[in-house]
């Protein structure tokens, strides 16, 4: 159930593009609406215009805000079938032809694809062959990454994922236990390059290879939708695979010409030949 109205979440999203430049116009509304809900309840703020005020006096809990209102898939080995099919078919092919390919993750906020690529290249022993970027809004979200605390429910989803992803072997030894609280190990990050999000950034090198942009634009609105793909695939060189989630569409916006389909149920493309 929703606390905040329409015209209370567009009042907060003026707010904050005034205040420190940072635009959400794009994300979808419902989604925007119920997380505002949620940020209400966990910091016990009684009333929209009283969140308002706290973004105007508080950059500090600005950059709170903007961590907790990011949306990210929590769990490892999500869609483990994807998982399998870059382990078994992408990064064999991608190693052939790239010497050290880059594998980009923008917009990351739980670490949870970071974390499991960085699992999957460890067992391959393709740590040290592959550039791992992971972008971020800001130094809080990045720090949160870094952390790798792993609650109890997202440890056992994870499993559950990667059962199917490796049958009869267990992630649990890339975790440990401190203060009886579950972290993933800090070795996984070692060698993983963090970026904060800059609108003058470009998101692609020359060297990306490999884009994961999953369950990104199932909270985008549909102008937003369309910029940020016609950037990362105007970005991306010939050749370079991207990936969005399984249940996020690509087709429909005109831009059928910069891409080609790998495969439609797992929503693997690459970029198209411009000539």
């Amino acid at each position: 159930m929703f606390s905040v109205s329409i015209l209370e979440a567009r009042t907060i999203i003026r707010t904050i593009y005034k205040t420190y430049g940072t635009d959400l116009s794009g994300l979808a509304m419902a989604s925007f609406r119920l997380r505002l809900s949620e940020i209400l309840e966990t910091h016990d703020i009684k009333l929209p215009e009283d969140l308002v005020a706290i973004l105007l006096e508080d950059p500090e809990f600005y950059e709170t805000f903007i961590r907790d209102v990011s949306i990210g898939s929590s769990d490892m080995f999500r869609d483990p079938d994807l998982w399998i099919d870059i382990r078994d078919r992408i990064l064999p092919f991608l190693l052939k032809s790239n010497l050290y390919p880059e594998i980009v993750i923008p917009e990351s906020v739980t670490g949870g694809e970071l974390y499991t690529m960085s699992v999957l290249l460890m067992e391959m022993g393709l740590d040290y062959r592959v550039d791992l970027v992971a972008i971020c809004r800001n130094e809080k979200i990045r720090d949160q990454i870094q952390k790798g605390e792993l609650p109890h429910l997202r440890f056992k989803n994870s499993l559950d994922n990667y059962e199917v992803f490796h049958p009869g072997f267990s992630f649990e030894p890339f975790t440990e236990i401190r203060d009886n609280t579950r972290y993933l190990k800090p070795e996984l990050m070692q060698g993983v390059e963090f970026r904060l999000q800059s609108p003058d950034q470009p998101v692609c090198s020359e060297k990306t290879t490999l884009i994961l942009y999953r369950n990104k634009m199932i909270y985008q609105n549909a102008e937003m939708q369309y910029r940020m793909l016609k950037q990362l695939l105007g970005e991306m060189e010939t050749g370079c695979y991207f990936i969005i989630g399984i249940q996020e569409a690509i087709d429909g916006f005109g831009l059928e010409h910069m891409y080609s389909a790998i495969s439609e149920d797992l929503n693997i493309y690459t970029k198209r030949n411009a000539y």
